[in-house]
C-alpha cells in the first residue's frame, strides 16, 4: 500500500467503500514527517536524521485520508483498510 492506490475500507455502517489514499498523518506532535512505503509506516527520526519503521505501540495515532469518488474525504484507520486495488 502506498500514496495514490485505491483501497477498499470499511466505511459507514461497515458498507465496503472505495477510495484513493491520498495522505497519512499522526495525532501525535512528534510525527510531522511521515511516510508510507509498500504497506510499512516509517517517520523521520529527528536523532537518527533518517526515516524508520513505527514501533507497534504508535501506530494507533497513524490515520490515512482517504479521497472519495465525489472528491470527499473520510479519515480512517490503517486497520480498517480491507484490500488494496491493484490495476492491471
Amino acid at each position: 500500500m502506498n500514496i495514490g492506490d485505491e483501497v477498499v475500507y470499511a466505511g459507514d455502517y461497515g458498507i465496503r467503500t472505495k477510495g484513493i489514499l491520498t495522505a497519512i498523518g499522526s495525532d501525535k506532535d512528534s510525527y510531522d514527517d511521515i511516510k508510507l512505503k509498500d504497506g510499512e509506516f516509517l517517520y523521520k527520526s529527528k536523532k537518527l536524521k533518517k526515516y524508520v519503521p513505527f514501533k507497534e505501540k504508535s501506530l494507533g495515532s497513524v490515520y490515512l485520508e482517504i479521497m472519495k469518488p465525489k472528491g470527499s474525504f473520510d479519515y480512517i484507520l490503517p486497520d480498517e483498510v480491507l484490500t488494496v486495488v491493484h490495476i492491471v
